[in-house]
This record gives C-alpha cells, structure tokens and sequence, in this order.
C-alpha cells in the first residue's frame, strides 16, 4: 500500500542562512516521498524568477493577463495582502528588493498545480513582520500542499511546524513535534 506525504510544514535544518540548500532539499523529497516521480515548485529570493522581466512578467508566465490588474484578479484572495505589499510591479527582478522577489516567487509556487513546495528561506532578507506574514500565507498553504522549508533559524518555525528535518551524514533524521519536543528546542 503506497504510504502518502502528510500535508504540513515540514523544517529542514540548514548550516548557514545564505546557504541554498535545493540539492539537499531534492534529496529529502526524493527519500521521503514513497513514489519516484513528485512535481514541486522551488522558492527562494535570488534564483527563482527569471532575472531579465519584470515581477509582473515574471508572474504572468505562470497566471497569465494582460495587465497587472487582470494577474491580480487571477489570484486567490487569500493571497492578495501579500501581492499587494509590490508597490511597483514592472521592476526589473535584478533591481527588486530580495522580499519583493520572494513574494513573487512563493505566489508562482503556490498557485502550481505541484503538491510540493521546496522553499528556501533566509531570514535576514526579511523583517520579523514580513516574516509573520510568510508564517500565516505557509500555514493556509500547508492545507493542500507539504511545504519544506530550509532555514538555519528553526525555532522561529517552531509553532507552525510539522516535522523538523536534519541531516546526519547522507540520511535524514525527522523529529515529528509535539508539545514536548517544541519546548525542548525552544530551550535548546
């Protein structure tokens, strides 16, 4: 009987903040998924949008519309606070602040059709509100997709987290929570 990936958030502890970890992230999924063939979309701030478009063009591609509006009128509304923080949707990717490109990246990666999003996420890019803001947006997500997050500051994700993921050596150790193992990392 093929087993399936609970949804959730599942917490892949990574060395450094400015570290990519998408090969090791590819690993996991690979390891941990029971079939051998599993779509995902790939989010971090620097490498995932194409750098010559604009966030709108960037988004477009995956959503479609003629103007930024109709882009927008396509998304869930769930996620329109977060679109609405681009104040200036036709800048150039390689002239974006690193938060304006990793919201644009998150919503392509949320409205594909993959069931899986690798994100890689480096907290010093992002202000503690913005970093709220990502909480609340992975938590809805979490209902329909297993987001693995790579992040070198696991205790900020600690109360919305489903599994903590560590690497020892080649194989992955997972740690599922409960209210116990929480308050051992928060101490730690």
């Amino acid at each position: 009987m093929e087993q399936q990936t609970p949804y959730g958030l599942f917490i892949y502890n990574k060395d450094k903040k400015d570290q990519n970890v998408l090969k090791d992230l590819l690993q996991l999924v690979r390891t941990h998924h029971v079939r051998k063939f599993v779509t995902f979309a790939y989010v971090e701030a620097h490498t995932s949008l194409i750098p010559h478009l604009s966030l709108w063009e960037n988004l477009q591609i995956v959503i479609g519309g003629e103007t930024w509006k109709d882009t927008c009128k396509s998304i869930d509304a769930e996620w329109m606070p977060l679109i609405n923080l681009i104040k200036n949707p036709h800048l150039s990717t390689e002239k974006a602040a690193a938060w304006e490109k990793f919201i644009i990246s998150l919503v392509k990666g949320l409205v594909t059709p993959s069931k899986t999003l690798l994100i890689d996420f480096n907290e010093d890019l992002m202000s503690p509100l913005m970093i709220q803001n990502f909480k609340k947006v992975f938590l809805k997500a979490c209902e329909q997709k297993t987001i693995y997050l790579a992040t070198a500051s696991t205790s900020l994700w600690l109360d919305c987290a489903y599994c903590l993921v560590t690497r020892n050596n080649f194989e992955f150790e997972m740690e599922m929570f409960d209210a116990v193992s929480i308050k051992r990392h928060w101490a730690a």
